[in-house]
Formats: C-alpha cells, sequence, structure tokens
C-alpha cells in the first residue's frame, strides 16, 4: 500500500512538473520569439515582438482575474479578449509587414484562442494539452524534422493535465484536436503564401 501510494504521488508530481515547465504562455513566447528571430528581426526585435503580442495580452488576462471573478464576470470573457488581443496582433503582424513566419504564427495563434472561446462553451477543451501539440508541430515545420520528438509532448501534456485534474480525457484529446486543427491552418496558410 505505501509504494503504491508513494508511486502515486511521485506520478503527480511528475505531472504537476510538466504543467507548471510547459504552460500555454511560455510555449506560444518561446513561438513567436522564435519566428521573430526566423524572420530575421534580431534578438531585440523579436523581443519587442514578444512583449507586444504575448506580454501586453498575457499581462492584461492575468490582471483582469480577480477583477472579473470579483464582478462576477465569466472566466470565457477574459479568454475571449485575449482572443481580441491576439488577432489585433495578427492583423498588426501583416500591416506592419513582418517577414515569414510572424504574421501566419501570430494568426494561428488567434485561430486557437478563437477555437479555445468557441468550444469552451461546450467542453472544458485543454490549452495547455492544444498549445504544446500546435508547437511542436510548428517547430518541426520550420526547423525540420529532426525536431519530430517534441511529438511526446503532447500525450505527456494529456497525461499531466488529466493526472491533476484539471481536464478530462475527453478534453485533453480535444486539446490535441484544437492545436493539430490550428497547425494544420497555419500549414494551409503557409502554402498560400
Amino acid at each position: 500500500m505505501s509504494t503504491t501510494v508513494h508511486r502515486s504521488s511521485a506520478r503527480l508530481a511528475l505531472a504537476a512538473s510538466l504543467s507548471r515547465v510547459l504552460p500555454p504562455a511560455l510555449v506560444l513566447a518561446a513561438l513567436v520569439f522564435l519566428a521573430g528571430l526566423e524572420a530575421g528581426l534580431g534578438l531585440l526585435g523579436a523581443g519587442v515582438l514578444l512583449a507586444a503580442i504575448i506580454g501586453v495580452p498575457g499581462l492584461l488576462y492575468k490582471l483582469a482575474k480577480r477583477p472579473f471573478q470579483r464582478r462576477g464576470y465569466p472566466d470565457r470573457l477574459r479568454i475571449q479578449l485575449l482572443a481580441g488581443f491576439t488577432f489585433a496582433g495578427a492583423v498588426a503582424c501583416f500591416l506592419l509587414p513582418l517577414g515569414f513566419p510572424v504574421p501566419l504564427t501570430v494568426a494561428a495563434l488567434f485561430v486557437g484562442n478563437a477555437g479555445l472561446v468557441f468550444f469552451r462553451r461546450w467542453l472544458n477543451v485543454s490549452a495547455h494539452v492544444s498549445v504544446i501539440t500546435f508547437g511542436a508541430l510548428w517547430i518541426m515545420a520550420i526547423f525540420g524534422g529532426a525536431w519530430a520528438w517534441l511529438l511526446i509532448l503532447s500525450p505527456l501534456m494529456m497525461f499531466s493535465r488529466v493526472s491533476l485534474r484539471e481536464h478530462t480525457w475527453p478534453e485533453a484529446f480535444s486539446g490535441a484536436a484544437l492545436g493539430t486543427a490550428t497547425f494544420c491552418c497555419f500549414l494551409i496558410a503557409m502554402t498560400w503564401s
């Protein structure tokens, strides 16, 4: 019995670590920064892009949590606001115009956020799983198949979110499906540009 409890708590600790080490905001930040570097913006330009696309909207999203809770606003309203900020960022990336893959990457982030807004009406789709799935696929598309090993992160994140009881298996699988669909939108847009 003691061994079983120890294994179970070790498994939960590992699951919690993965969710903490790879939160959606950090993964998205890495993707935007890498997109900026790939577009030739340099470290400073990629940093400014990161602050504008992820930093400011993410900070507003986090800062709005308590005021929204105090006023009784649903959490999905914060997600809708985040999607709106992401849309504005995507439009700005196309208007500036920034080099490939920045505009398409930021547009894909908007598609993913919009998908969360839409599908969370019926199911608590896992943003952690969606983002890590999209991220692994995006890195493979931009930097090559040598990065295919990152795909293991998607099922590991599913296990993490379900083990922590943040999501059910259908919610975790829905997150993977949303991340894959978002990546497919990115690929389609990439072939058209």
